[in-house]
């Protein structure tokens, strides 16, 4: 047997290649994610070159180009991308494998004045009355509507005032036992009883209830309608016990349905799976009749498993959804095509336990969301660039009910101690 004799510069070579090898191996098998895009001023719509795109706590980077397009790639996932250009503020962009497709809008940023702290505990009662309670009310275009009851609800009627105060129209007594008020997707307003529902129509110093018709058909039409643009319609589908929620938009012309996307609370669904009588305590809709059965059933429906909260509204450009199990905003455009993800900062407020409400001012189009401790309530508002939360104020009374915000005003329902019927309605300005 002849022994092959390699000449030791030949040894040296081998070993080049084969560690040449190795290191182009292990570089195929890293994943890497592609992301591409464009980048439009808010409201014009403009595409715009020059913006800086920047992967957090990496030096991987990009700009777009005159057309407003980009592309990089990235290796690990989730990331965060930064997002700027001077004169316009600065977004925060979570990067996952949702989509690899983004869309994005600047807006200009507001002159910057000298900050000036505003100490916003002065309240005052909107509508206290020593013989009228209140059930419920809605906000909409500088008018609140307020559903106003006596003597148990056995007289009810409607009220309509404008955000100073004055009362602009009232309606006639109820002939039905009114249950709350609901403002449909296109901005209508309706009264809900038990068996019906009537739309609100305002005829100068008047307020009319018009177009009857029975509860079934109305949810079947408008309850998870919940949004709108001038070519979709924006609808939710709770599933699951309400642990699920799925959105879908329908166009208007063509009646096509459009998936966007499911906002889910995973643990409690792992829960019902693993639990065979949670589920079925669940699924009855009827609590049992003995005291120890109905505590368990209660506990069940009311703690254990509360519906999960998830909001959608439209801001400007775009279509967000709040993805409160995952602590995340997403953002769609007018037609429900998805552009990013932001993630909420929801970890840096040390101040109380978070409700999981999200409230929009139609007026501002800002978002708020509330912190409670002890039975306070703080307001705090989230920037809709980069996530991070900004207190705002703490709501005066304990244990506030149906908390809105409208004008830089936060407005909420308070039980005020004395009669049954005390119910009244005040706000607390910014």
């Amino acid at each position: 047997m002849k022994i092959l004799k390699v000449k030791p510069s030949l040894w040296f070579w081998l070993f080049l290649s084969l560690f040449v090898f190795a290191g182009n191996g292990s570089v195929a098998q890293r994943n890497y994610n592609f992301f591409y895009g464009k980048v439009f001023q808010a409201g014009t719509k403009t595409p715009m070159p020059e913006v800086n795109l920047t992967i957090e706590g990496t030096r991987t980077g990009t700009v777009t180009d005159k057309t407003g397009s980009f592309s990089f790639f990235v290796d690990t996932l989730p990331a965060t991308m930064i997002v700027s250009h001077v004169g316009f503020e600065t977004k925060t962009i979570l990067l996952d494998a949702t989509s690899f497709s983004l869309t994005l809008y600047l807006t200009r940023k507001p002159t910057e004045l000298q900050e000036v702290e505003i100490r916003a505990n002065a309240h005052e009662a909107f509508f206290k009355d020593d013989h009228y309670a209140v059930l419920d009310y809605e906000i909409d275009s500088n008018l609140v509507y307020l559903l106003i009851f006596r003597q148990r609800l056995s007289k009810a009627e409607l009220v309509c005032k404008s955000i100073y105060g004055d009362t602009v129209a009232t309606s006639v007594m109820f002939y039905f036992r009114p249950e709350r008020l609901f403002k449909d997707c296109l901005g209508n307003l309706h009264v809900l009883s038990h068996d019906s529902g009537f739309q609100v129509f305002r005829q100068e110093k008047q307020l009319h209830l018009i177009h009857p018709v029975n509860l079934k058909k109305f949810d079947d039409v408008l309850r998870n309608c919940i949004a709108s643009t001038p070519e979709v319609l924006f609808f939710q589908k709770i599933s699951a016990h309400g642990q699920n929620v799925e959105y879908y938009g329908v166009n208007r012309k063509s009646l096509l349905k459009n998936p966007i996307t499911q906002v889910g609370d995973e643990k409690k669904m792992k829960m019902l799976r693993r639990n065979t009588d949670d589920a079925q305590l669940l699924g009855s809709a009827i609590p049992p009749n003995s005291r120890e059965d109905f505590v368990t059933w209660n506990y069940v429906h009311k703690i254990l498993y509360r519906p999960v909260k998830t909001f959608l509204c439209r801001i400007g450009d775009y279509i967000c959804i709040f993805n409160t199990p995952l602590r995340q905003i997403e953002f769609y455009d007018a037609n429900g095509n998805f552009s990013y993800k932001l993630a909420l900062k929801i970890d840096n407020v040390k101040d109380g336990r978070w409700t999981n409400d999200i409230m929009i001012d139609e007026r501002s189009e800002k978002i708020f969301t509330t912190f409670v401790s002890n039975g306070l309530y703080n307001l705090y508002e989230i920037d809709m660039n980069s996530g991070i939360l900004k207190k705002r104020l703490t709501i005066f009374h304990y244990y506030p009910e149906k908390i809105r915000v409208y004008n830089y005003f936060v407005y909420y329902l308070y039980n005020v101690s004395g009669d049954p019927d005390n119910k009244m309605l005040y706000r607390q300005k910014f």
